[in-house]
């Protein structure tokens, strides 16, 4: 039996959604058509490898459907070479999916566009142990996963995240024993890169030239000031940040959505931070900055990351900075500044997890502005 997924590019049966995608069963000169209940147009559609392109408006959600499906396709096709099998126990094998499958319950049970560690951790899950399910993972599994994931060099703070959400997953959806319980990763502590007062005015005060592009000395530079600026916000925070969606009433609102935390944040924005904002602003061009131009966003962290360092030898800094030094530095000046750090975490997007925290509002914006210019305010 042969089985593909394939857009059905019959003229009488295209809608305003495009062209249905269905799956095409031929075995013995007969066939049968199965429709999924998507849908593309033809330039939205890759039919060498029957998957979507990026300029499909429904891409991440139908990559997460078809991605299972070509795989029950798969199981489909070898139980067909094992023994005969009629249309029906085909159709009955590739859409009817395990009840008990903790993938596809995981996956279910994200919102269309939720993309946080919590999706990533099962996404990775699945490709270390397809097909599972809450009979199947047991705990040597568990350890197996993170013992994998630290041998390919992934940092164990990452992995112990991953384990965390696959073990809040798996809590969520199950009452069977947790096999992620337990599975300890053990993290070494790690000096956090801080710029001094000095480092900050010499990062301020350095003659660059400006670049065209968005990388560079220049470019660099002015993405961790202005990061530090509004508050220590991550890299990956910025380079999402809209005028349109998120510059409401003159502050920044954003969820940070790091780890499980999805915290909301409300911060000013400050005179130094416009002053760099200004540079980049385009009125055909919502972004705050340009790193949205990069085709790789991995590849442009890495490109900053190692321009940073360059940068902070360069400038002869105390340190070598990283851009999440920004937010390290932010936060470290809280602290000698002997703020509330409860204040600081509303600034910069922790989430609180005290027993007094459960029962106290947040703090004013009027408070915890005076705090982040009293923070950013280095020149005294």
């Amino acid at each position: 039996m042969k089985i593909k997924i394939k857009l059905l590019k019959r003229v009488s049966k295209r809608t305003k959604k495009g062209f249905p995608i269905i799956v095409y069963a031929s075995d013995n000169y007969r066939d049968k058509e199965w429709r999924t209940g998507y849908f593309s147009e033809e330039a939205f559609w890759n039919s060498q490898f029957a998957t979507p392109n990026r300029k499909h408006p429904n891409y991440y959600q139908l990559l997460d459907y078809l991605n299972p499906l070509k795989r029950r396709i798969e199981e489909a096709i070898l139980e067909s070479t094992r023994r005969p099998i009629s249309f029906e126990e085909a159709k009955s094998l590739i859409f009817n999916v395990h009840k008990d499958s903790f993938y596809e319950s995981a996956m279910r049970s994200f919102s269309e566009n939720f993309r946080g560690t919590e999706w990533s951790a099962i996404k990775r899950f699945d490709k270390f142990y397809p097909y599972s399910s809450f009979d199947n993972v047991s705990k040597e599994i568990a350890f197996a996963f993170r013992d994998r994931l630290l041998k390919e060099g992934n940092k164990p703070s990452g992995v112990d995240s991953y384990i965390r959400s696959l073990k809040a997953l798996w809590n969520r959806l199950s009452d069977k024993p947790n096999p992620f319980k337990g599975v300890v990763t053990q993290i070494p502590d790690t000096v956090k890169t801080v710029a001094s007062d000095n480092d900050l005015k010499k990062l301020i005060e350095a003659n660059f030239h400006r670049q065209d592009g968005f990388s560079g000395f220049y470019h660099y530079r002015n993405y961790w000031l202005l990061m530090f600026y509004l508050g220590g916000i991550d890299p990956e925070v910025l380079s999402k940040l809209r005028y349109d969606r998120n510059l409401i009433t003159g502050r920044i609102v954003f969820n940070r959505n790091k780890g499980n935390s999805k915290t909301n944040c409300n911060n000013i924005v400050p005179k130094l931070a416009l002053e760099i904002m200004e540079i980049y602003k385009e009125n055909s061009n919502p972004y705050f900055v340009p790193i949205h131009k990069a085709n790789n966003y991995k590849t442009f962290s890495g490109n900053f990351s190692r321009r940073m360092r360059e940068l902070s030898r360069k400038l002869r800094l105390s340190v070598e900075l990283r851009p999440k030094s920004a937010r390290y530095t932010f936060i470290d000046r809280a602290q000698q500044l002997l703020i509330d750090e409860r204040i600081t975490a509303q600034i910069v997007g922790h989430k609180r997890k005290t027993t007094t925290s459960i029962y106290t509002n947040d703090f004013p914006l009027q408070l915890q502005d005076k705090a982040h210019l009293n923070i950013i305010d280095f020149l005294k």
